[in-house]
């Protein structure tokens, strides 16, 4: 029976990872403020202002602007984020902290969901599920990781996940796609400017970072489910900060688009590989989980 639980604990912690991550793109946004009279409310729900100023932000050079972005987000090397999820899709909102700064890039994700128990690191190529802080000390025990099967790289979220570790590469992605400006938005009361590129599945993969040579034929199956290319949206502040990033497949469409909300940058925490004593099996996580069991997840391969 012991070994039974094993498969669905890992079976449940992949659900938890895939799912929240897998189609984590929002229609309605979190943005503030009603439109004006010479505006109109865009899908990530920016709100677009007509006249002088979007004609202004169309005579910028978009490639420059671009570049500049990159130099400012590089210079930060992290950043707190959001994930949300439209509606229809099983997929969880979440947030946590990015690192890009030292190699390899890493994330914590933590679902949006009261009580959540269980958070997600991801390091360059390896993923590790664990209970926080808080659950570990109520359980008595110390903070602990165990690693996830090689199964998620079958998945598609692994490539949305690593795009939100590093926006550095997303925006240098974007600077060799087939790149325009959008317009003037607004965004949480700050005026923003968008910008999108579309890029193929090859570019794609190869912004992800760290990706190994093994894992690669993996997530590129899983990126051509969505489309042989990828739209990618970008907002950026007048600080030429990343303020937020969408992507999505042509397959897919924006109803099921990618969106990541960076916010104070540079004030992530150190992540790094978890050592190995602080490793544990996965029936460690079993007091952790939910005592119902999980009703969709990556299927029999997880066990």
């Amino acid at each position: 029976m012991r070994g039974a639980r094993s498969a669905v604990v890992v079976t449940v912690a992949v659900a938890v990872l895939s799912g929240g991550l897998t189609a984590c793109g929002s229609a309605g946004g979190d943005s503030e403020g009603g439109p004006s009279q010479a505006a109109t409310t865009t899908p990530g729900g920016a709100v677009t202002s007509s006249g002088a100023a979007a004609g202004k932000a169309a005579e910028l050079d978009p490639k420059a602007a671009l570049a500049a972005s990159a130099e400012v987000m590089r210079k930060a090397g992290s950043s707190r984020y959001t994930l949300s999820a439209p509606d229809g899709l099983e997929a969880k909102p979440g947030t946590g902290f990015a690192n890009w700064a030292t190699r390899p890039a890493a994330i914590e994700y933590l679902v949006d969901a009261p009580n959540a128990r269980i958070r997600v690191r991801v390091v360059g190529n390896e993923a590790y599920m664990g209970p926080t802080e808080q659950a570990a000390a109520g359980a008595g025990e110390q903070v602990f990781w165990v690693k996830s099967p090689f199964l998620m790289w079958r998945r598609p979220f692994y490539p949305q996940l690593a795009m939100a570790m590093d926006p550095v590469n997303q925006l240098t992605l974007a600077r060799a796609g087939r790149l325009s400006t959008v317009g003037t938005e607004t965004l949480d009361g700050a005026e923003v400017t968008h910008y999108r590129a579309v890029a193929d599945v090859a570019a794609v993969l190869a912004a992800i970072p760290d990706l190994t040579e093994e894992h690669r034929p993996h997530v590129e199956a899983a990126l051509k489910k969505s489309g042989e290319t990828f739209t990618l949206d970008l907002w950026l502040n007048a600080k030429q900060e990343l303020v937020r990033f969408r992507q999505f497949g042509a397959k897919d469409g924006e109803d099921k688009a990618v969106t990541v909300t960076y916010s104070a940058l540079g004030t992530a925490p150190a992540m790094t590989t978890p050592a190995d004593n602080d490793l544990r099996k996965s029936p460690d996580l079993d007091k952790f989980l939910d005592p119902s069991p999980a009703t969709t997840g990556p299927g029999h391969e997880a066990a």
